[in-house]
C-alpha cells in the first residue's frame, strides 16, 4: 500500500478469508486509524465519519473478533471501558444468503452483497477444523446460469474436483502456491496444481508463493499458469493482466 502511494483512509473496505498473522494482522492498525483519525473530507469514525466496509464468513468473522478483541474492546461508552466491538470500528456487512453445514457445524457458504460487489465466502480446505473460505466474485453482466465469477482461494489445498467444476464460468482463478511439499500440507502445492486440466491451468494466477519463485517460473508458465506479483491489476471480467499504464 506505501509503495502504491496509498494510506488506509483510501481503503473503503476489508475482505476476511480467514484469520492467520499475514491476513489480518494489518486490521488493528486500520480500524485504530480510521477511528480516531481523520483525512481532508473523511473524518474519523469517532467523528461520525464513515465506517470502513467488512465482509467475512459468519465463523472466520467470530475469530477475527477473537483475535483483535483485546486491543479493540477499550471503548469508553457510557462510562463502560470494555464496550467497543467489531461494528463499534466496522460496517459489518450481513450475508443475504447461505448454504447449510456440510462437514463442519459452521454454513458451507454465504453470499454477500454491498454496493456493485457480489460474492460468495465458501469454505475450503486450510488448516483442518479452522474456518477459511474461498471468495468467488460475480463479475460482468449475469444472466441466470451464464453467470460469470472470477475466483480467490484466500489459503487452500488443491480442490481438484471443485476447480474443474467451477471452470465453465471463471474467468480467472487466483490460487496460493508452494513448492515445497510436507505431510499436513495446508496451501496449494504445485506437484497438485500442475496435473489440473489445461482449461483450469490457462485460466489460473499463482499467488503467496516462495519468494524464490523465479526459480521455478519457467516451469510455471510452460504449463500456462501466470505468476502474480505485486502491483499487477487484473481485468476480472476478460481475466487479463492490465497493461502498465505509468
Amino acid at each position: 500500500m506505501w509503495d502504491a502511494g496509498l494510506d488506509w483512509h483510501q481503503i473503503t473496505g476489508q475482505l476476511v478469508t480467514h484469520v492467520h498473522g499475514d491476513h489480518i494482522y494489518g486490521l488493528e492498525d486500520f480500524a485504530f486509524q480510521r477511528f480516531y483519525e481523520s483525512r481532508p473530507g473523511i473524518p474519523a469514525v469517532m467523528a461520525g465519519g464513515p465506517k470502513p466496509k467488512f465482509i467475512a464468513h459468519s465463523a472466520v468473522q467470530d475469530e477475527v473478533w477473537e483475535s483483535l478483541a483485546a486491543s479493540l474492546r477499550y471503548l469508553n461508552i457510557n462510562g463502560n471501558p470494555r464496550a467497543g466491538v467489531l461494528e463499534s470500528y466496522f460496517d459489518v456487512i450481513k450475508a443475504r444468503a447461505c448454504e447449510a453445514p456440510t462437514d463442519n457445524p459452521w454454513n458451507h457458504s454465504e453470499t454477500f452483497v454491498c454496493g456493485d460487489l457480489e460474492l460468495v465466502a465458501r469454505e475450503n480446505d486450510h488448516v483442518p477444523g479452522k474456518p477459511s473460505c474461498s471468495f468467488e466474485f460475480h463479475v460482468g453482466e449475469r444472466s441466470g446460469e451464464h453467470e460469470r465469477i472470477a475466483w480467490w482461494s484466500g489459503d487452500s489445498t488443491v480442490d481438484r474436483e471443485f476447480l474443474v467444476s467451477i471452470e465453465p464460468r471463471t474467468t480467472i482463478y487466483f490460487h496460493d502456491c508452494t513448492f515445497t511439499d510436507y505431510p499436513g500440507q495446508v496451501h496449494g502445492a504445485f506437484s497438485l496444481l500442475e496435473q489440473l486440466p489445461e482449461a483450469v491451468r490457462h485460466k489460473m494466477v499463482l499467488m503467496h508463493h516462495e519468494d524464490d519463485i523465479e526459480t521455478h517460473r519457467e516451469q510455471v508458465e510452460a504449463l500456462g499458469f501466470r505468476v502474480g506479483l505485486p502491483g499487477q491489476i487484473y481485468d476480472l471480467v476478460s481475466g487479463k493482466l492490465v497493461p502498465d499504464q505509468a
